[in-house]
């Protein structure tokens, strides 16, 4: 609402499981609207709580820039306005760090 996006999708994931805890990927791509910088804006949350340090090192981030082919989808990385929101839903989030600022990209049941 507050991009006011010319268009957007959202998937939830099937449950899996981390450790013996359920978790649900859920998803949304936006493009175009304002007060977007071009290029892929990356935001991500766990248990729908922004997480706001260390996105570099993040997967979502990895997997936002790195792992999916967005020109097999028309979209120009470095010009188009891209956003992509991500949010973890579990009892147990598998945070790196003391500062759980980020989830690191070696759990592979997140990565799959």
């Amino acid at each position: 609402k507050e991009l006011a996006p010319d268009m957007i999708a959202t998937h939830q994931g099937d449950v899996r499981v981390f450790e013996g805890h359920a978790f649900i990927v859920e998803a949304a791509v936006s493009v175009g609207g304002r007060d977007i910088k071009p290029g892929i804006n990356v935001h991500r949350f766990a248990n729908r709580i922004p997480l706001l340090f260390e996105g570099g090192s993040d997967v979502i981030t990895k997997t936002a820039l790195k792992r999916i082919n967005w020109a097999s989808y028309k979209i120009n990385q470095a010009t188009d306005k891209v956003g992509v929101f991500v949010s973890i839903v579990s009892t147990k989030i598998p945070f790196k760090g003391a500062g759980k600022e980020y989830i690191g990209d070696d759990v592979e049941e997140m990565v799959a």
